[in-house]
């Protein structure tokens, strides 16, 4: 097996509701497939319907089945279609249950290498605007988990830019593995590589005192892009052509500004870091990243199967 071979992905799963961000997320996964020449898993969750106390507010016992029915229809008509298109090594999954935790038993029983799923976009709550399911999808998974937002860009044939956000953790360079063997076939994307650099909040009152003493800017920036060096060496290596920017200000408005200005295609991170100073990846930033993104975003959970 040559090294193209062994980095190509062998499967990727996406998960449809039949809504149009679905369908959206079904066009980008579908271009992964193609890249790659991978086979493609289209899974719906069936979820277990309400129960009403009143019986004219009740379900019939046999509705569950019907929609059942329907769901399996819609995936047969899907897949049909994409096979109509192309693609040889198409499947469909239909399962029941609570959607976050049976799309991660499949994508572990599938041994996925990518998994991509679509946000609801919820305006006037932020707090739903990642979706549950997503949400729980994109903390479980143990391979890279492809999120595409209401209003993302179609995929395109050739990607132009994406941005990779860093804080110089070794879960940050798990994203860069990811990414590199997302994009180790065919034509490869440039890459911007973005350090946010913001004073913690506890440490904003003593600055004119105590931190103007050791905190100099130029200084600080010199070291932030020599310590970026070693990544930016992997990626040349890999064949891409990369660029560095280092960012001032919070890590979510700087990131996903940046990417707006460059127009990318998409942001490519970790969803845990171990940086105490700047914390940029970890946990809820990661999480506000993707929900306040214009582009599809890429999580990696470090120690993951994909990027071994």
């Amino acid at each position: 097996m040559t090294a193209a071979q062994a980095s190509k992905l062998g499967t990727i799963v996406c998960a449809t509701d039949f809504s149009d961000t679905a369908e959206l997320a079904l066009a980008h996964a579908v271009a992964m497939v193609r890249r790659h020449a991978a086979r493609l898993v289209l899974a719906h969750v069936v979820e277990p319907l309400p129960v009403a106390p009143y019986p004219l507010l009740a379900v019939p016992a046999d509705g569950e089945m019907a929609i059942r029915e329907v769901a399996h229809d819609r995936l047969e008509k899907a897949a049909a279609a994409l096979r109509e298109q192309g693609l040889p090594n198409v499947e469909t999954r239909l399962v029941a249950g609570a959607p976050g935790y049976e799309l991660i038993a499949l994508a572990e029983e599938l041994e996925a290498d990518l998994f991509v799923i679509g946000t609801r976009g919820l305006s006037g709550f932020e707090h739903l605007l990642f979706g549950s399911t997503a949400e729980h999808v994109v903390r479980r998974s143990r391979c890279p988990v492809l999120i595409v937002h209401p209003g993302d860009g179609a995929p395109r044939e050739v990607v132009g830019t994406v941005v990779v956000p860093t804080d110089l953790s070794p879960d940050a360079e798990a994203a860069v593995e990811a990414f590199v063997r997302l994009y180790d076939v065919g034509v490869r994307p440039r890459v911007v590589l973005a350090f946010a650099d913001q004073t913690p909040p506890y440490l904003e009152p003593f600055q004119h005192e105590t931190l103007a003493r050791w905190h100099q800017p130029d200084l600080r920036k010199e070291e932030i892009e020599k310590q970026m060096q070693p990544t930016v060496d992997r990626l040349s290596r890999a064949g891409f052509e990369v660029s560095t920017v280092v960012l001032d200000g919070s890590p979510v408005g700087a990131i996903t500004q940046l990417a707006e200005e460059r127009q990318a295609e998409m942001i490519v991170m970790s969803t845990h870091g171990r940086s105490a100073l700047v914390n940029v990846l970890l946990g809820r930033t990661a999480q506000r990243i993707v929900q306040h993104a214009r582009c599809p975003v890429l999580t990696v959970r470090p120690g993951g199967r994909a990027v071994d």
